[in-house]
């Protein structure tokens, strides 16, 4: 029906070499800062628990805030299409700065449970909001390139997070990993409040998938709190949470392949490239957080080091995520999605496995950390780049917002059902471990300055019973990695550059705009 809803039409004026330069700059911060608060908060959380207490509830931190993200995520990207990308970014930009100074201001673990949902659901809008403007801006050839620095970014910022979280942890206070983003928030939310211009116009569109959202958001919320409930010994909530989700999800389904516009399309899972690009996606969430919330767990509860000891350990694997990211850029167009990503998956099933051995000889850990943390993170660029733009260029112009959406969907809520799924376990075998021991206080083993609270027999069952539960936590991260390759061969073969905007049957740009203007999509100016 016609209506008054407006798109972002940006101007050929406000589409110059400089201006795009300076909004790729503030899409390149605001990423940044949703990766840097995904990864400083890992080393800090020995800290938060030894003060807050709440250690039954620890993965709760982590999943709140993923699923927060990934819930909303579908839904930004909807509303991206509709109204345009900078005011949806500014409002998630907003949000999110909102949600980390009240993180860093709780006071119990229940509260920094809550202020983290409102950080996620800021978060939820950057990362498919950032990349749908990139493929908005540039061509494939640039995206690829342009896209690979992203994902350098997003790795350096990922790779300083756990050191300098570690840093403002045993330095200054665990409350400034929340706080520290704030600067780089603002700073971008001014630059696109002054370089990112708009125009109105009338336009036709469809109404918006409001039952989809809703659905989605229970669905995924009762998933999880299954996931969580599991680990609870003699707990009784996790079946009926369960059952929920499956109800839920399933009517989410149904409403999904009627709604004339859905929030996530059912029918991108018609294409096998797809299919396998969002398995793939879910399952590199689930590995990475799986490492960045269990590790330093290790380093700290187990060997007995500092936050920004844990921090300096997790360093190589997003390194070499960075420069693997880079190579992966510039070889995807000759080997295509599914020779670069069957490469990279090798290379991180190999890196899990010397995680394993880590864990088993502690006292050799620290090679074997540092060399299969790199090997992990050269296989992580290549399969992360190739998942992305196997589902961006399997769509039509005009549908890239919501698939990307639903790319970044999978991989955010990959990490949150992934440490629930860990978290649980890790739960239940630590509980098996300490059975019948009484009076000793996991919480106390997980800093160093605290371990004074334990005599030091209860000190080492701890740290005997933690790292056995922690080394377990390793093997079914590893069953994931494997499992990662059956999903890498189900991408697209050939060349990539020979699949270019696939979806659409064409690549020029007048045609792209046109498609792009009968749908009243957002138009961006080439250059």
């Amino acid at each position: 029906m016609e209506g008054s809803d407006t798109a972002e039409k940006w101007t050929e004026a406000q589409s110059s070499q400089v201006d795009r330069g300076l909004v790729t700059l503030a899409l390149l911060l605001a990423m940044s800062v949703t990766s840097l608060e995904q990864t400083v908060v890992s080393t800090a959380m020995p800290s938060i628990i030894a003060q807050l207490h709440g250690l039954d509830i620890y993965p709760w931190v982590y999943s709140a805030y993923l699923l927060a993200a990934t819930v909303s995520t579908p839904l930004y990207g909807k509303l991206a299409d509709i109204f345009g990308r900078k005011r949806v970014l500014l409002f998630g930009l907003g949000l999110f700065t909102l949600g980390s100074m009240l993180s860093g201001l709780s006071r119990s673990m229940p509260e920094l449970i809550a202020m983290r949902v409102i950080q996620g659901l800021g978060a939820g809008a950057v990362g498919p909001i950032v990349l749908t403007m990139l493929g908005d801006l540039f061509s494939l050839e640039e995206r690829a390139k342009v896209q690979g620095w992203f994902s350098a970014v997003w790795g350096t910022c990922s790779l300083i997070g756990p050191w300098l979280g570690g840093v403002l942890t045993d330095r200054i206070s665990w409350r400034w990993v929340f706080f520290v983003t704030v600067p780089f928030s603002l700073a971008a939310a001014m630059i696109l409040i002054l370089r990112v211009k708009e125009t109105l116009k009338e336009r036709k569109h469809l109404p918006m998938d409001w039952a989809g959202a809703v659905l989605l958001s229970l669905g995924s919320t009762a998933l999880l709190s299954a996931v969580l409930q599991g680990g609870n010994v003699g707990g009784k909530g996790s079946m009926i949470y369960l059952i929920s989700a499956l109800v839920l999800l399933a009517l989410f389904v149904r409403v999904e392949l009627r709604a004339a516009d859905p929030i996530l399309p059912i029918d991108l899972f018609e294409d096998i490239n797809t299919a396998s690009a969002m398995a793939g996606g879910f399952l590199i969430g689930a590995l990475l957080f799986g490492i960045d919330t269990y590790l330093p767990l290790f380093v700290q509860g187990v060997l007995g080091r500092s936050a920004e000891a844990a921090g300096r350990t997790i360093t190589p694997l997003f390194l070499s995520w960075a420069l693997s990211v880079a190579v992966a850029a510039r070889v995807v167009g000759r080997l295509g999605y599914r020779g670069t990503a069957v490469g990279g998956s090798f290379f991180i099933a190999t890196g899990t496995l010397s995680l394993v051995l880590a864990a088993a000889y502690p006292h050799a850990s620290g090679p074997l950390f540092m060399g299969g943390l790199f090997i992990l993170g050269m296989g992580m660029g290549p399969v992360s780049l190739c998942t992305l733009l196997g589902v961006q260029n399997s769509v039509p112009w005009g549908r890239r917002g919501a698939a990307t959406a639903a790319a970044i969907f999978f991989r955010t809520m990959g990490g949150a059902i992934g440490v629930g799924l860990l978290g649980a376990s890790l739960s239940l075998d630590l509980s098996s471990r300490l059975a019948g021991v009484e009076g000793v206080d996991v919480a106390a083993a997980l800093r160093p300055e605290t371990h004074g609270k334990l005599t030091p027999e209860a000190l080492l069952i701890v740290q005997n019973a933690l790292g056995g539960s922690l080394r377990n936590i390793f093997i079914e991260i590893m069953a994931l990695a494997f499992v990662m390759i059956l999903c890498t061969l189900g991408l697209r073969g050939g060349r990539a550059t020979s699949h270019e905007d696939a979806g659409s049957g064409t690549n020029l740009p007048e045609a792209r705009e046109r498609d792009q203007d009968e749908m009243g999509i957002p138009v961006v100016m080439e250059h």
